[in-house]
């Protein structure tokens, strides 16, 4: 009968769950990189009267949902926010036709955000 032993295993493990922590920061990370782009775009289309609402523009912090991690770029959507009103502005209202400054935005930078996810997470898996 043959035997194998093994040298190392523990140090390969540690190594291995050490990467697994790393691995979540660098999704966060990437996933924040890759929505700058879709920020700094919307904010130049955002129609600009007070300043508010381009002031109150933002990306969300890293969520999680079904196993799946996203992020948002756009205003609060509470209704006590001060810029409530950026939908109205996006989608338009009975009166008021649509001035859509968030969809061009993602539109405009589909591949940068891509390329900005993979470039991070193989600098971060290197």
């Amino acid at each position: 009968m043959a035997s194998i032993e093994l040298t190392g295993v523990d140090e390969i493990l540690n190594k291995l769950q050490q990467m697994g922590a790393n691995v979540g920061r660098l999704e966060n990370k990437a996933l924040k990189n890759a929505a700058e782009p879709v920020l700094e775009d919307a904010k130049e289309n955002v129609p600009v009267r007070t300043g508010k609402l381009k002031k109150g523009l933002k990306i969300t912090n890293v969520k999680k949902k079904d196993g799946m991690k996203y992020i948002l770029v756009g205003v609060d959507r509470g209704d006590n926010s001060e810029v409530f009103y950026g939908k109205f502005i996006e989608f338009g209202t009975s009166k008021m036709p649509a001035r859509p400054f968030l969809q061009p935005a993602y539109e405009k930078n589909k591949n940068t955000i891509r390329k900005a996810i993979a470039e991070t997470l193989k600098e971060g898996l290197k």
